[in-house]
């Protein structure tokens, strides 16, 4: 049970400065029990696992001493269509608007713990009145109505002396860092889907050109086996083979097609707008991707603050570090000071105290508490352990997505390296399908050998422009997903997102939220990126 202190009548200004000195060195003297946070120990290698010219591949050039253009990444791609989307996409999307708003829900949270650390201060009143008139005092002609009425503040003060308190605001902070590291992750992410969703739509249109190209050619074959049918030049076989490979083809169209418009409605959603958005606006707008020259990758330990999911992930092992404390702290007592200050008069039978705000009517008073667990400490040890799992977990997890970073980043180089060698290969070998197509027609017309050679000749064409054009796409969503990887898009710098106007807007209606939505910077956050070592 909680020991009270004795209650003692003393002046004002002795009550609260008693009040404030003990709480506030307690508060100061009190230590912080539970683990210190420091960044977990990571496995990185020394360089990225770029692979070198081989008879099969080519080498990719890589700059090691400089980090990826965090900004103008995709300028690499020469693209202003593409540029444009990126741009419209950081700001309209609803996904990430959602992201940026949990930052300021988490900013919002961090006030709420940091209020924990002061008095809670009420002001109460009440007043109250009771009739007690029986018949002898109504014979007597007197009164028995009775009325108190009091006004006064209230105080209470829960000492921090373990670091419980600081230990919440210490998670808070952590949760809060780790939102804002969440936002820019999305914003990465993002980035990288409007990319590949745009390279994707300009390979089917680049598909959609090669069947129909193809067809124009096999229309002619066909036309040229119809003809010499019809002289008796050839069989039905030749007719029906001819026929058969146009239909083939033509049919592999409305698949691009409808795959294109699948792609042009998953851009419309990330630009957040309706699904036919892309399609109206820049469906007839001819865009054309090149690959980067180069890349700057610098090396693999700059992922851990140059990744904003790294960087989260790493927040979020401190916010459940410093819970620890927050539970350890119950093992321990907890000390709290309360004090009342106000005035309180009465009246009984028509006598009365005076006026409420006479001094003679204060009311003042001052205590403390302290409670100890006695009996349920084994559980408050089974929480303490249940929170240092979770942690740990969190620990892992942070180390397990280091590696996969660096995976990642080592896989984009394979594809860049291996499309790039695949790109030169099938770029000749387009040009000999070409020639082949072209010298089995004449052959044929000629009568110089059967339709059998046409058709292979013209599905081998078909096939390796296909090739051509999809290694190609491939080779631009290798880079994507290596700025992707090196994390791309974001400065490393934790400041607050910025949010629509109408958005702000509409939450400043609804809620009085004063400055914090427009505010350009906090620097909590700007500071936050190197804040846990």
């Amino acid at each position: 049970m909680p020991a009270m202190i004795a209650t003692q009548h003393i002046s004002i200004m002795n009550l609260f400065k008693a009040f404030f000195v003990v709480g506030a060195a307690l508060a100061l003297t009190g230590c912080m029990v539970g683990p210190d946070f420091n960044r977990p120990s990571t496995k990185t290698q020394q360089s990225y696992d770029a692979p070198g010219k081989t008879e099969f591949t080519v080498a990719t050039k890589l700059v090691t001493d400089q980090a990826l253009n965090p900004v103008q990444w995709w300028a690499g791609f020469k693209d202003p269509i593409l540029v444009e989307l990126l741009s419209r996409a950081s700001k309209q999307n609803l996904s990430l608007q959602s992201a940026a708003v949990r930052v300021f829900q988490a900013r919002s949270q961090l006030g709420v713990s940091d209020a924990t650390l002061l008095p809670t201060v009420g002001l109460n009143g009440s007043t109250t009145r009771a009739d007690q008139s029986n018949i002898y005092s109504q014979l007597l002609n007197g009164s028995m109505i009775s009325s108190t009425t009091n006004v006064a503040l209230q105080a209470a003060w829960e000492l921090d002396f373990w670091g419980k308190l600081r230990r919440g605001i210490e998670s808070s902070t952590a949760s809060y860092y780790s939102s804002a590291a969440a936002f820019y992750a999305a914003d990465v992410s993002l980035a990288s889907d409007v990319a590949n969703t745009y390279i994707n739509i300009r390979n089917n249109e680049q598909l959609i050109q090669v069947a129909k190209t193809n067809l124009a050619l096999q229309l002619e074959s066909l036309r040229i086996a119809q003809a010499r049918y019809q002289y008796g030049a050839t069989s039905l076989l030749d007719l029906s083979q001819a026929q058969s490979q146009y239909e083939q083809t033509k049919s592999q169209i409305p698949i691009f097609i409808g795959t294109l418009r699948k792609y042009e409605f998953a851009m419309s959603i990330l630009l957040g707008e309706t699904p036919d958005f892309y399609a109206k606006n820049y469906g007839q707008m001819q865009g054309s991707l090149v690959a980067p020259a180069e890349l700057q990758v610098a090396i693999p330990t700059d992922l851990l603050r140059r990744r904003p999911d790294v960087r989260q992930a790493e927040f979020v092992a401190a916010a459940q570090s410093a819970l620890i404390g927050v539970n350890t702290a119950a093992l321990y007592p907890a000390f709290s000071l309360s004090g009342v200050f106000g005035f309180q008069t009465s009246a009984y039978g028509g006598v009365s105290q005076g006026s409420l705000f006479s001094w003679d009517n204060r009311l003042l008073s001052g205590g403390g508490t302290f409670t100890f667990p006695v009996f349920y400490r084994g559980a408050i040890v089974d929480q303490i352990r249940v929170q240092d799992a979770v942690f740990q977990q969190s620990v892992l997890t942070y180390q397990n997505l280091v590696l996969q970073a660096q995976r990642e980043v080592d896989d984009a180089l394979v594809v860049i390296s291996t499309t790039r060698s695949s790109i030169e290969d099938l770029a000749r070998a387009v040009t000999a399908a070409q020639q082949a197509a072209r010298l089995a027609l004449d052959r044929y017309k000629a009568g110089q050998a059967d339709y059998n050679t046409v058709i292979l000749a013209q599905q081998q064409l078909l096939q390796v422009q296909d090739s051509f054009v999809q290694t190609q796409a491939n080779n631009l969503l290798g880079y994507v997903a290596a700025f992707k990887a090196l994390g791309g898009g974001w400065s490393g710098q934790l400041d607050l997102p910025k949010l629509p106007e109408q958005l702000v807007e509409q939450m400043q209606q609804s809620t009085d939220w004063g400055s914090v939505l427009t505010s350009t910077t906090d620097p909590r956050l700007v500071k936050s990126s190197e804040t846990i070592k």
